[in-house]
């Protein structure tokens, strides 16, 4: 039987909309102030609208199967992603984290070479306590020992 340690569900987080909105937005100015060429500025446009549709899907703003609504770690050490459409991987092991006050970025492999993920979690799209005990088990030197 697989015994679940720690279990996070992720919301929408309103502060990394705004964040991905002003970042997408400042490129979309900065592309069409550069004036290489109408159709230049027309495809770079267009590819940075693409890439805010691509974020604010992973990131449950738009429908998406490909959005995480939860992790899970095992204790085997064992991670496993749940989708907004209820697939999971399992068997993902945790190689490196970026831990701030307000943002956790997990970086998971997979048993096959191609199978890496990355989830970001922000403070405000997750319980409190749960987002503490995360920072304080990546933060820990032996989480990521051999």
């Amino acid at each position: 039987m697989i015994r679940i340690v720690f279990s996070l569900d992720i919301a929408r987080s309103n502060h990394l909309l705004s964040y991905l909105v002003i970042l997408h937005g400042m490129m979309l100015i900065t592309m069409v102030s550069l004036s290489t060429g109408f159709w230049w500025s027309i495809v770079a446009c267009v590819l940075i609208g693409l890439s805010l549709r691509h974020y604010c899907q992973r990131h449950q703003w738009l429908q998406s199967t490909q959005s995480t609504v939860k992790i899970e770690r095992m204790a085997s050490g064992q991670w496993s992603l749940r989708y907004r459409d209820n697939r999971q991987s399992l068997g993902l092991t945790l190689v490196k984290s970026f831990v701030s006050p307000q943002i956790v970025i997990l970086y998971f492999k997979g048993s096959k070479w191609w199978a890496h993920s990355s989830v970001t979690i922000v403070a405000d799209a997750v319980d409190a306590e749960l987002f503490r005990q995360l920072r304080v088990y990546c933060r820990d030197p032996k989480t990521f020992q051999q």
